[in-house]
């Protein structure tokens, strides 16, 4: 009873801020889910800047509810459009199923997922920026297998959704690329906050031989990132720049661009663009890439990371095969 309590007085709350500062009916009220804070972390921090970007550009009035878990996202989904608002975006492949579950009830409202998605259900009002994160994983595999000395490498994630489940297979593919005999370690925080808890996976895989660990955990990253700093070995930012953050052991960041997809959402909502889409983000399409020079490593090693990933844009590497 006292989450439901606390679920309604937050997304009133976010609704009622919106509906104060709505005075124009030609400005479409806008809204985005995020699973943590927009003031910590990675993924949803430059997610909502991002989406704030968008709304300002096009006029929307936007509003957002952080914290809000997928068992949650189908009540919390289900008051906002009833509430009226036009636009709804879900900041993770989390959100899928509730989605599914409410867009039939509400065509009026277009909700929009980013992070991953499969299908749309032919949904007239949903439509996805889906990052092929088959890709992105099989370039951070070959990234990791190359700069590793060992030939051991572990990969951290937060939760088994299907974006980390699809990343972590293709970790898998695109270290064996690279070197076939890989010792590839995967394991899951079960949270993607729990800084401590990734630190104690991270510091468990590094004491059994791997020397690059990978983190996909987002705000739960920072656990596994001090522990790669403190034991000596190698890691990487994750979807922005974190070098500064772990100079000692950040080798590059993947870099996503976050506001060329959300500038995409906005325009295409605004033209009548949207519903039953699928758009899919990756290297051919400028939604990604990792930040240059690399550190601590040959630029060998770069220059290599780099031949892979122009090789999966020109469809010589084909990562499926």
């Amino acid at each position: 009873m006292k989450m439901k309590i606390m679920l309604a007085v937050a997304v009133a709350a976010a609704i009622g801020c919106s509906a104060v500062v709505q005075a124009d009916d030609s400005k479409p009220r806008v809204a985005a889910l995020f699973t943590q804070t927009v003031t910590q972390g990675s993924w949803d921090m430059a997610g909502y800047a991002a989406f704030k970007s968008m709304a300002s550009k096009e006029g929307f009035t936007p509003s957002y509810l952080e914290h809000t878990t997928y068992e949650a996202a189908p009540s919390v989904l289900r008051q906002l459009a009833a509430d009226g608002v036009k636009l709804i975006i879900a900041h993770s492949s989390g959100y899928s199923a509730a989605i599914k579950e409410v867009a039939p009830s509400f065509p009026n409202t277009q909700f929009v997922l980013y992070s991953y998605e499969g299908s749309t259900n032919n949904l007239p009002n949903y439509s996805a920026w889906s990052v092929d994160w088959d890709e992105y994983g099989f370039v951070l595999g070959a990234l990791a297998a190359s700069a590793s000395k060992s030939g051991h490498i572990a990969v951290i994630s937060g939760e088994p959704i299907p974006s980390a489940e699809r990343t972590v297979q293709f970790i898998k593919k695109g270290a064996a690329y690279v070197n076939p005999k890989v010792v590839v370690d995967s394991a899951y925080v079960g949270s993607f906050t729990d800084v401590a808890r990734a630190k104690e996976i991270a510091t468990g895989a590094i004491a059994r031989g791997a020397d690059f660990v990978i983190p996909s955990a987002d705000t739960a990253d920072a656990g596994i990132q001090q522990a790669a700093d403190e034991e000596g070995v190698l890691t990487i930012g994750s979807y922005t720049d974190q070098a500064k953050s772990f100079p000692n052991s950040i080798m590059t960041s993947t870099v996503m661009n976050f506001d060329k997809s959300y500038a995409d959402i906005g325009k295409h909502y605004a033209e009548h663009r949207l519903g039953n889409r699928i758009i899919t983000e990756n290297l051919k399409t400028n939604g990604w890439t990792l930040s240059t020079p690399f550190a601590h490593v040959d630029k060998a090693v770069q220059d290599k990371v780099f031949k892979v990933m122009d090789d999966i844009k020109s469809g010589k590497v084909r990562i499926e095969d």
